[in-house]
């Protein structure tokens, strides 16, 4: 039986102030705390990467309530499981939403088609969504998803990043392999859209999440001559595919590159030799400490990484673990500027008032017509130098 976990992360007891003047209109009126709820998958086959995004969020809830919380209030945060399986997670939206008292939803269960499951759900009983999830098409367009923002990159502006990447180094020719998911193919539809306006010729073979051989695919690419190699998952099947590619084009010289889901160390050791040298488009957070000192970014990356590493023993925080620290932090800073208030249409307006904010994940600018807030500028193009990510030549 999955398990639900209710966690109440205060750093210290709720606070027992009254909150005097505040207008929540959620569940919470009366109470000294706001409830947020979130879906991360912590067990299955997602369990490597949602444990990290479950980790980022507490730290954020820790770090609110630690703080004085929410205009006096402290966030009681309701997690749940959902394994990975969409039925299950939106059973768990409703009962979040039903049940709960959950006021406001941040993270989409760590995958596009959880969110974009949810979204509707959330949407149609008024409550803000935060997601954590990559397709674009969880906010756009951002009129008909009123309620809806998230903390992570649009393909496009991946998309865009990779060509700008490809034209400098004169690839004219990719061979690209998405996998099937929400997440794969809506990277696929803006590559095979973007790409041909650049002047660069995009060959495609999509593959299921959960193969453990790509070799097919690869042989029948190579048949095109291309330079470059891109993969566009966050499945382990992304190992495959550098463990493939390696044996296939052992005597080649061609750039292997991942897109910003499978930007994981674990992923990386994991392949070994075949991860030597792999290129991805990613958040700024895995280089940190090789970035210039006047990047906005990086004081509020280092304390974070500091923060994640200090309270889980050493581990390394990983883009997941931002991502979802980041979309915990937006829900505090709209709240507050709502006065706690937790009505979704005052909340989607403060969010997108909010101006720039500095996350982990980048320089969040939110708009009417921009629910995830990042530029290419806030991208990184960096490189697996057998033990680390390092920033790409």
């Amino acid at each position: 039986m999955r398990k639900k976990i209710l966690a109440l992360l205060a750093g210290s007891a709720l606070l027992a102030s009254s909150a005097c003047g505040l207008g929540s209109s959620g569940a919470g009126d009366g109470d000294d705390s706001i409830t947020i709820g979130t879906l991360f998958t912590v067990s299955g086959a997602g369990a490597k990467l949602g444990d990290k995004m479950r980790k980022g969020a507490e730290l954020a809830v820790e770090k609110v309530n630690s703080e004085g919380g929410i205009n006096g209030k402290q966030i009681k945060w309701v997690f749940y499981d959902p394994a990975g399986d969409t039925s299950t997670a939106v059973q768990q939206t409703n009962r979040m939403l039903d049940s709960d008292g959950v006021e406001l939803v941040v993270g989409g269960g760590g995958s596009s088609g959880i969110a974009l499951a949810m979204d509707p759900i959330t949407s149609g009983k008024g409550i803000a969504f935060i997601a954590t999830e990559g397709a674009r098409q969880i906010v756009e367009p951002a009129g008909e998803h009123r309620l809806t923002f998230k903390t992570t990159f649009n393909d496009t502006t991946m998309v865009e990043k990779l060509i700008e990447y490809w034209k400098a180094n004169d690839v004219t020719k990719v061979a690209f392999m998405p996998d099937t998911s929400s997440f794969g193919q809506s990277a696929q539809e803006e590559l095979e859209r973007l790409a041909p306006e650049a002047g660069i010729e995009v060959f495609t073979a999509a593959f299921d999440p959960a193969a453990n051989d790509l070799t097919p695919q690869v042989k029948r690419l190579a048949s095109n001559d291309p330079q470059a190699y891109l993969a566009w998952t966050t499945q382990p099947s992304g190992v495959t595919f550098l463990n493939n590619v390696r044996s296939v084009l052992a005597n080649k010289d061609v750039m292997v590159m991942h897109g910003f889901g499978f930007v994981d160390d674990r992923y990386m050791q994991q392949a070994g030799k075949a991860a030597e040298g792999t290129i991805l488009v990613s958040p700024k957070l895995p280089v940190w400490d090789k970035i210039d000192d006047s990047d906005q970014q990086k004081a509020t990356m280092e304390e974070f990484a500091t923060s994640y590493a200090e309270k889980y023993g050493g581990e390394q925080p990983n883009v997941y673990a931002g991502q979802a620290y980041d979309a915990m932090m937006v829900a505090a800073e709209a709240l507050r500027a709502t006065g706690g208030d937790t009505d979704g249409e005052k909340v989607a307006q403060a969010i997108e008032g909010l101006g720039s904010h500095v996350g982990v994940t980048g320089v969040f600018k939110y708009t009417s017509d921009d629910h995830s807030g990042l530029t290419s500028d806030d991208v990184a193009v960096i490189k697996w130098d057998g033990s680390r990510f390092v920033p790409a030549e």
